[in-house]
């Protein structure tokens, strides 16, 4: 259920959470930022392979292959994203 920006054929497996307050996206097994991937201006949408949907935020900044921050929690549906396969 990964959609990475306006491409579908973006992608990425792996998992992530979600710091509310600091409005940074930790991962595991994830490739933030490397040709293909996730990239600044992107929107991640937030989702497991469950097919629930926590929502989208923009990316604003790409730390590392497993760290990013996101603009803004507003568009999130507030539920705790810990440790979500997506």
């Amino acid at each position: 259920m990964a959609l990475w920006g306006n491409i579908d054929s973006k992608g990425s497996s792996g998992t992530v959470s979600l710091n509310y307050s600091s409005l940074t996206v930790t991962g595991s097994g994830t490739t933030f930022g490397q040709v293909g991937a996730a990239a600044t201006g992107d929107v991640i949408r937030f989702g497991d392979t469950a097919g629930v949907y926590f929502g989208d935020a923009v990316i604003v900044d790409i730390a590392s292959t497993t760290q990013l921050s996101i603009a803004s929690t507003s568009n999130l549906s507030g539920v705790a994203i810990a440790a979500t396969t997506f």
